[in-house]
């Protein structure tokens, strides 16, 4: 029951973010690119113009599932990040918190999913698989990240991403 409030409460904030133009992710701690409250805020559309990547992963949660969004490493880029940063945080609208270590950012196209691939069509990530914007690991190409971040590291609902020293 707790489960199904959550997500009915993510697809109502969600739709309302989305509608609104309307923030949908944040960046901050040690960045270059940030604003007078020391953040970088991104809507949906702003996201979608980065540098965007996409992979067919087998989901601990959902199957079998062709994701679309940033590398972490791209949105890390574009907002500079020093080479010696050594956490990045991901933040869930829950207030939960998933860490991913830097290197593996950079090692891996650990991706921020905004949208599932179905044909030739782009559709936004829906509430009830963790929209509008998920942390998904590229598990198909690289097995052993399942060694170093579990199934319980797939992040729902991020708002945040924070980097840390």
């Amino acid at each position: 029951m707790k489960k199904s409030l959550m997500i009915v409460l993510a697809l109502v904030l969600s739709l309302a973010a989305v509608a609104m133009g309307s923030t949908v992710l944040t960046v901050s701690g040690v960045i270059a690119l940030r604003d007078e409250e020391g953040v970088c805020a991104f809507t949906l559309d702003e996201l979608k113009a980065l540098p965007a990547t996409g992979y067919t992963v087998t989901d601990p949660w959902l199957g079998s599932r062709n994701y679309y969004g940033v590398a972490i490493s791209d949105l890390l880029a574009y907002v500079g990040v020093p080479a010696h940063a050594k956490d990045v945080v991901l933040v869930c609208s829950d207030g939960k918190e998933f860490t991913v270590s830097y290197a593996h950012v950079l090692e891996y196209p650990i991706i921020l999913t905004y949208g599932t691939v179905s044909g030739e069509s782009v559709r936004a990530l829906p509430a009830s698989q963790g929209g509008p914007v998920k942390l998904v690991y590229p598990l198909h190409e690289y097995p052993e990240i399942l060694d170093i971040y579990p199934a319980d590291n797939w992040a729902w609902f991020v708002v945040g991403v924070r980097v840390e020293m």
